[in-house]
């Protein structure tokens, strides 16, 4: 993993849950690191990218057990994303800032991030929100004879 998720100029996609609080404070807290912006964090809401959901479930990666990080080839998710995003990425101030810091030691995040995806998927049940749908929903007629 290490030479490969730290090439300079590698774009980097973030697949997280729009609807998800927790998920949309620690996505806007971060800020590209990097000098050169073509290279920086693309951040996408998995709700409004079903395709890109449909190929990662297509990989056995089921975004609803967690943030997904896309460096080049390589996919990393959970714990695992949350350290890479801390290590590269700086943070605003504030609670998130300083989950931020923590986040870049990776027992740390192996400890804390169950607690926040137990957090997003009881604030989804008790807002009345679904999981997010792992499949794309494709508009084919169903040719009936």
């Amino acid at each position: 993993m290490g030479a490969e998720t730290e090439r300079t100029g590698e774009d980097s996609k973030l697949i997280f849950d729009g609807q998800c609080p927790f998920c949309q404070a620690y996505v806007a807290t971060l800020e590209d690191q990097k000098p050169n912006p073509q290279a920086g964090l693309n951040k996408v809401d998995a709700r409004c990218a079903p395709e890109l959901v449909a190929q990662l479930a297509d990989k056995n990666i089921d975004i609803n057990a967690g943030i997904v990080l896309i460096k080049g080839e390589a996919f990393f998710q959970g714990a695992e994303a949350l350290t890479i995003l801390a290590r590269g990425h700086a943070a605003k101030g504030g609670v998130n800032g300083l989950l931020h810091r923590l986040l870049r030691y990776r027992l740390l995040s192996i400890l804390i991030y169950p607690v926040l995806r137990t957090l997003r998927n009881l604030y989804l049940r008790l807002s009345g929100r679904t999981a997010i749908e792992l499949t794309a929903k494709k508009d084919h007629a169903v040719n009936r004879k």
